[in-house]
């Protein structure tokens, strides 16, 4: 016998609820073991994290020890993109950090990554892009410059020592 639309309304919202649990890592429904079902939360953030780290290396990098203990409670807080996965996220994670915890390496692989990403959602960029950036060490202009049929182009400016 097929389920009914009252008992199918009730699983969907009932899985929809678990699925934001296992996100937070917190919360989960009645039934569930606490311990089992925060193994289980670990181990999805843990994948997504391991998804970021493999898109945006120098971000991994750059927040050397804290980047799990960052990326943690950011998986908690924002739920995972619908699309592009390990880069979107990585993006909207990298977003999410204020401005002194990033790297010249890793705001320079942001740049990159705004040339062909328009929003948080991982949506290809239409038409033209032109961006930059001063890096400190050593001291540096990169300009990203990405249009149709020219496709993405970096140009870097070193800046002397009296510049």
């Amino acid at each position: 016998m097929a389920p009914q639309p009252a008992d199918r309304a009730r699983y969907e919202a009932e899985q929809a609820a678990l699925l934001r649990a296992l996100i937070r890592g917190d919360g989960f429904p009645d039934g569930f073991a606490p311990s089992m079902a925060a193994a289980a939360s670990r181990s999805l953030w843990r994948k997504r994290m391991r998804g970021v780290q493999s898109a945006w290396p120098a971000l991994a990098i750059g927040l050397g020890e804290h980047f799990e203990g960052r990326f943690e409670a950011y998986a908690h807080a924002v739920s995972p993109p619908e699309h592009g996965h390990g880069f979107a996220d990585g993006l909207a994670f990298a977003r999410s950090l204020a401005r002194d915890e990033l790297t010249d390496d890793a705001r320079v692989e942001l740049l990159l990554a705004r040339a062909v990403v328009a929003g948080g959602d991982g949506a290809a960029r239409r038409g033209v892009f032109a961006g930059a950036l001063s890096v400190r060490r050593p001291r540096r202009i990169v300009v990203v410059v990405r249009a149709p049929l020219l496709g993405r182009r970096v140009l870097v400016l070193p800046l002397g020592r009296g510049a």
